[in-house]
């Protein structure tokens, strides 16, 4: 009895980590991060998977001003002084080490400007995305969210191309 037991609770364990990873996999792609506090868009990140976890890497910044693409990862102009060795936006694996957490991933964020880092929610919505940065040991009470809408990479240029993410190695940004 306590086998058949053991063997139905790795069974539903099992199917569990299975749902979990789907829901994951569903924010795999490239998306448009829309400003909070001014509702206008300012990036381009591609969410990818490395291993068991999940990474954003910055494809694209956005000037606030014109709303016109102003650097890609093609170009890797404008660079992250907050950040060691100051690394361009683009390329940027601003969120990282996020992991399958039922419909969510879980993990953390790193502000490229300031370099403070936050304990980061995914969930997704449609074709949203509901980014939550908050303050390590609040449990997500203490911080705000971010609106990330699916995107194709036309938006950021006609021949632009997206690379492959199966090429990625994942490089953690560390504060200056």
């Amino acid at each position: 009895m306590n086998r058949q037991r053991t063997i139905a609770l790795i069974g539903l364990a099992m199917m569990a980590l299975g749902a979990a990873s789907a829901y994951a996999n569903d924010m795999l792609g490239l998306w448009k991060i829309i400003d909070d506090k001014t509702d206008k868009p300012t990036a381009y990140v591609l969410v990818y998977q490395n291993g068991n976890a999940f990474y954003g890497r910055m494809m694209a910044t956005i000037d606030e001003n014109s709303g016109l693409i102003k650097d890609t990862i093609l170009t890797r102009k404008d660079k992250a002084d907050a950040l060691a060795g100051d690394p361009p936006f683009c390329g940027l694996d601003f969120v990282y080490d996020m992991k399958a957490s039922g419909r969510e991933l879980k993990g953390f964020i790193i502000d490229p400007k300031d370099g403070k880092e936050y304990a980061c929610t995914i969930r997704r919505d449609g074709d949203k995305l509901t980014v939550r940065g908050s303050l390590k040991g609040t449990g997500g009470l203490l911080g705000r969210n971010q609106t990330w809408l699916l995107a194709s990479a036309s938006e950021i240029g006609r021949d632009f191309v997206l690379p492959n993410p199966a090429g990625f190695t994942p490089v953690i940004p560390k504060k200056k």
